[in-house]
């Protein structure tokens, strides 16, 4: 499923806005799904932007990924009558890559329907505030040129080939697997880097196999710049239950993930500051967007024939996090 945002021309802009890379992302406010009488799920767009740069394999996949939902944009010669758009993967039940064997949903053994609803937010969630005392400023558009929501599916050539004609469902059954993300959980992380601990709760009913974590700076959220800008905690304990499933240590979460992985859990980004001389608009840097990996179970990997079930830890009560901010 890929969602496309298009603005036909940003020619208006002079340069006193930015948006970030993977601004797609940030203009969904929220995902939801229903798979036929399914409990509904949710997931914000900064969390689906994580989990699909987490579900690709490769470092260039997920550069790529990034870049295609929305290439950032904070010089005036940025905007231009081309305009601008963005490409998002809604990666619900399947991940965003067909680089490993995926499982097709069985929609013709379903017997409800198949729901998915994706949320805009207003421009103001993701245009960055004007430049006090630079460019001239010009309002962003208020909506999108275009918005598509497309589906790639498999055809059947007759009705021999579906499920329900090949096998008796009212004695037999057709179970499988499903991956997807617990709803976001934002913490305030408080001020001095001191450890805080947290507790995490309401989990969904399953095999938890890992926790996604990465901090965001309030500065960058308060002036809507650099939203997709995730810095990983410099220190990181997971525990459940008195176990310790995860511990990293001196900035070591990178090379463990690493370890553990195809690729590191990190993709380039650009951040940008307003210039010495506001006049000038802005500047732009490139860096790593990076989060982390805690684990529940042993990592496997799935190769171009199958696909490997691993069990996470079942989360049947509460379980802390202790961090410490980079």
């Amino acid at each position: 499923m890929l969602v496309t945002l298009n603005y036909a021309t940003l020619a208006t802009q002079l340069g006193a806005r930015s948006l970030s890379r993977g601004w797609g992302y940030n203009a969904i406010q929220q995902v939801s799904w229903r798979i036929g009488g399914s409990s509904q799920y949710f997931m914000t767009g900064q969390q689906l932007l994580a989990r699909n740069l987490r579900m690709v394999r490769t470092k260039e996949q997920a550069n790529s990924l990034f870049n295609l939902g929305g290439e950032a944009l904070n010089q005036a010669d940025d905007f231009t009558a081309n305009g601008a758009s963005a490409y998002i993967p809604i990666s619900v039940w399947a991940g965003p890559s067909e680089d490993e064997l995926g499982v097709p949903l069985p929609g013709d053994a379903l017997g409800q329907q198949i729901q998915i609803t994706v949320t805009l937010n207003p421009p103001s969630a993701f245009w960055s505030s004007a430049i006090t005392g630079g460019p001239v400023d010009v309002a962003p558009p208020q909506a999108f040129t275009s918005a598509t929501f497309s589906i790639e599916q498999l055809v059947m050539l007759d009705r021999s080939m579906a499920m329900a004609n090949r096998v008796n469902l009212e004695t037999h059954s057709y179970g499988m697997p499903l991956s997807f993300d617990q709803q976001e959980v934002t913490i305030p992380i408080l001020a001095g880097g001191a450890s805080q601990p947290v507790v995490l709760t309401g989990f969904r009913a399953g095999s938890c196999r890992a926790l996604q974590c990465y901090l965001t700076k309030s500065t960058d959220d308060a002036a809507g710049l650099n939203l997709n800008q995730f810095y990983v905690p410099k220190e990181v304990t997971v525990l459940y239950g008195g176990v310790i499933y995860a511990q990293y240590l001196q900035g070591s979460a990178a090379i463990w993930n690493l370890l553990d992985g195809t690729k590191p859990a990190a993709a380039d980004n650009i951040t940008v500051s307003v210039a010495p001389t506001p006049t000038d608009g802005y500047v732009d840097a490139s860096t790593l967007s990076s989060y982390v990996m805690l684990p529940f179970g042993q990592p496997t990997g799935s190769d171009f024939a199958q696909d490997l079930l691993t069990h996470g830890k079942e989360i049947t009560n509460g379980k802390s996090c202790a961090a410490a901010a980079a």
